[in-house]
């Protein structure tokens, strides 16, 4: 429709596979150079993996349209549950072999053999694609490993393109699999691309049509086109083909980000977006795209081997400052230590203090490193919309900042609202670590971190008060929100204050039960300084609020707390837990249940807890005190990159410790070994930069511990999850009650947190794990009315005087 107008010689963004669209992405690029590599060799399986949509049928169409057909014989099946007898004559047909009248399973098997030796006589080699191979039963890919001892001679007769979803790879790793494991000949896990292979992408498809810059793309089009699509191709393709018919249709000369913005919040209102795992929106420094090119032929000069592996790990959600090589499909599960530490090591036998002394600032770099890619990968994001009026969002906590964010996307709903910008007062890693949320809940800006630290009071006030300062200046907010009771809040609130700046504070009259705590007189100050305060529709709060004098005019009530609201937005994203076990790396026996037949999977205990910002002896006590968890099965802990690179160095110099805790490193298939000592380990590290996976794997525990503040701890109570909260900057584990409110604090100790999670999963007892949190409150929308109209009345009142 559109595509005369714009001068198009056909449609640039078809759904269906064409290889002459093929782009040669990075990930794409390498993954066709693995699969000619197998190729060439003639033998043995090639495992191709990758998301729905991710270009995996466009890569094979590829490479079999460069096969030299003189050499290679393809054939192509797709699998829809076939058992064994079926997949036999399923390839038999596929291979152009007559119908055999005898259907029994020796007769096709000897006519499948003689085909492919009189094939082989011939000089030519049989190449079987498996579509859709996740749905294979177990017994027909037992049928496919034999099928591949066939035979001329010292050569195979008969060679496998095993292609599937990420599924796939819990069939082939299970224990069955082993032999088949032993012949894959090589392996590629496709990826999303980049933002700057998604700009290439979209543009060496149009150029394939014709296109001359009509129509253009203005300033954040592409950046919205990542956003909302992922940078997964097929999502891409969808999303971009709507675009221009809205371009066209609005007689619109370029494409911006708001039109963007707003056909895909038509299209997930028409299809939805819910179940299908997308990348983050926030790209990873990566080189530059390859541009765009045919695919090289697979003869005239060999490949270098491939490592094989079954997966390419994804780019890394804490980005370093610049670009670096993919890791080693089959890495180590530890990193060796740094030169000097080893050195050191080697000479002296050290006690625990001075390792800990000599540890110390290589933690910090080794933090402080991670923390500042975080702030420059985030860096410019906040360009995204240029005129609109501003509204601050102080968050210390993740739970802080998803409320923030489902809040945010309640205003969006709203049809006219403000710039929501996230101000996160500590490491933006620990605020903020998840990938792919701008594509879950796109209305929140990510970006301002104002680098509080904990250990310094006066010297954090005085550098939160500059930094604000030049927040201020560069953006001038309309008004300033406030979650939390922090010091670092209340540092912002009062600079906010000083500079003339309305306060709204959210979630206001709430209250531990503890005393009048330090948080207590944070959270009473900043209720007197706020202008307007939003309280959830409970006696306790107003009575208190009434207690400090406060004006009902002030006041605004809302149904609930907002954490319902946050959860509910990112849940239809959740997934079983073997699934997210799966998509980790993470070995499938944990949880519930791990296979289609219902095998009873290995009970274990879920931990999110953050090093960042921690001296020695305190990460060391956070270690040593999850290795002591016992409950029957493993401690899954979910880190965030800087504290996964803090614990490498922590383990390299305690070998003892290093036995119980194992850091899990990249993807695919591992070594005997690697998984032996997977499975004798107490503790399995790992970086889940996902929100939604995070929460899968919540689901499936018999009991958490988490850093107190986590999104995590609000999910646990709707599930009913058993969880012991952790304040691992302060050493202390703490109670709290169903509410969330602090009961008690204890030092932290491993008898400590083994007897708070025994208590924990005693009261839990009563109350089975729920399967979805209870539906939208409502918190959020009514958050955003009461804010809108108090914006609106601001804004009325400036004008009239």
């Amino acid at each position: 429709m559109y595509e005369s107008a714009f001068g198009f010689s056909g449609p640039p963004f078809q759904l269906n596979p064409d290889p002459a669209f093929y782009f040669n992405s990075r990930g794409h690029g390498r993954a066709l150079a693995y699969l000619q590599y197998g190729v060439a060799q003639a033998e043995g399986f090639i495992v191709i993996t990758g998301e729905i949509g991710a270009g995996k049928t466009t890569l094979v169409r590829m490479l079999l349209d460069g096969l030299d057909r003189q050499k290679v014989l393809p054939a192509q099946i797709v699998s829809t549950q076939l058992e064994s007898g079926e997949l036999l004559q399923s390839i038999i047909t596929a291979f152009g072999i007559p119908s055999q009248s005898n259907n029994s399973k020796a007769h096709l098997i000897a006519t499948l053999e003689a085909f492919l030796t009189a094939l082989a006589a011939q000089g030519r080699h049989a190449l079987l694609v498996v579509d859709e191979a996740q749905n294979l039963p177990p017994k027909a890919v037992e049928e496919l490993r034999m099928l591949s001892n066939f035979q001329l001679g010292n050569h195979s007769l008969l060679q496998s393109f095993l292609v599937g979803q990420p599924e796939l790879r819990r069939l082939l790793e299970s224990p069955s699999m082993e032999q088949l494991r032993q012949r894959v000949t090589a392996s590629c896990h496709l990826g999303p691309l980049s933002l700057e292979e998604t700009q290439a992408y979209v543009e060496h498809r149009l150029r394939r049509v014709g296109w001359t810059l009509h129509p253009a793309f203005g300033p954040g089009a592409f950046e919205s086109l990542f956003q909302w699509s992922g940078g997964v191709p097929r999502r891409l393709n969808r999303l971009a083909n709507r675009v221009l018919l809205a371009a066209f249709l609005d007689g619109a000369e370029s494409v911006s980000a708001e039109l963007i913005e707003r056909t895909a919040g038509e299209l997930r209102a028409e299809i939805g977006e819910g179940g299908i795992e997308a990348p983050a929106p926030v790209p990873a420094p990566s080189a530059p795209p390859v541009s765009p090119a045919p695919a090289p032929s697979p003869s005239p000069s060999p490949v270098e081997p491939p490592v094989l592996s079954f997966s390419a790990p994804a780019p890394a959600p804490v980005p370093a400052p610049a670009p670096a090589p993919p890791p080693e499909p089959e890495p180590e599960i530890h990193d060796l230590p740094d030169s000097e530490i080893a050195a050191a090591t080697q000479d002296i036998e050290l006690d625990a203090q001075s390792q800990a002394a000599l540890m110390a600032p290589r933690l910090r770099s080794v933090s402080d490193e991670a923390v500042k890619a975080a702030r420059v990968h985030a860096a410019g994001r906040l360009a995204r919309r240029d005129s609109r009026d501003k509204v601050f969002c102080l968050a210390a906590t993740t739970s802080d900042a998803l409320k923030f964010a489902a809040l945010a996307q309640a205003m969006a709903e709203q049809g006219r609202f403000p710039r929501m910008m996230l101000v996160s007062l500590g490491p933006l890693p620990r605020v903020w670590p998840w990938t792919g949320m701008g594509r879950m809940l796109p209305a929140l800006e990510i970006g301002l971190d104002l680098e509080w630290t904990d250990t310094d009071l006066p010297a954090s006030t005085a550098k939160v008060a500059e930094g604000f300062g030049h927040f201020v200046q560069d953006y001038q907010p309309l008004a300033v929100l406030s979650l939390g009771s922090s010091d670092a809040v209340v540092a912002c609130c009062l600079a906010a204050r000083e500079r003339g700046l309305p306060l709204v504070r959210l979630e206001a009259g709430e209250r531990s039960p503890a005393g009048a705590s330090t948080q207590g007189w944070n959270a009473t100050l900043i209720e007197q300084m706020s202008d307007l305060l939003c309280v959830a529709s409970a006696p306790s709060p107003m009575r208190l609020l009434a207690r400090q004098g406060t004006l009902p005019e002030r006041i605004a009530c809302v149904p609930a707390h907002l954490q319902q609201d946050a959860v509910a937005a990112v849940w239809p994203e959740v997934m079983t837990p073997d699934r997210a076990f799966l998509r980790n790396g993470l070995p499938m026996y944990l949880g519930p249940t791990w296979s289609v037949n219902g095998v009873k999977g290995t009970p274990y205990v879920l931990a999110a807890c953050s090093l960042i910002g921690l001296s020695v002896e305190p990460a060391l006590a956070v270690v040593r005190a999850l290795a002591q968890v016992r409950g029957g099965g493993q401690v899954v802990w979910v880190v965030d990159a800087p504290t996964q690179a803090m614990l490498v160095e922590l383990l390299a110099v305690q070998p003892a410790l290093a036995e119980q805790v194992v850091v899990v490193q990249g993807d695919g298939l591992r070594r005997a070994d690697v998984r032996a000592r997977m499975d004798a380990a107490a503790v399995l590290c790992r970086e889940v930069a996902s929100l939604p996976e995070q929460i899968s794997l919540l689901h499936g525990a018999d009991g958490a511990v988490l850093d107190a503040g986590h999104a995590l701890v609000d999910v646990a109570g709707l599930l009913q999850v058993p969880c012991v909260v952790l304040d691992a900057a302060q050493g202390q584990v703490v109670r709290r009650n169903a509410h969330g409110a602090v009961l008690a604090q204890q030092p932290l100790s491993d008898a400590v947190l083994e007897a708070e999670l025994v208590v924990a999963r005693a009261a839990a007892a009563v109350t089975p794990v729920l399967a979805a949190p209870a539906l939208v409150t409502g918190a959020a929308a009514g958050v955003a009315e009461h804010l809108l109209a108090w914006i609106d009345a601001r804004t009325q009142a400036a004008m009239v005087s």
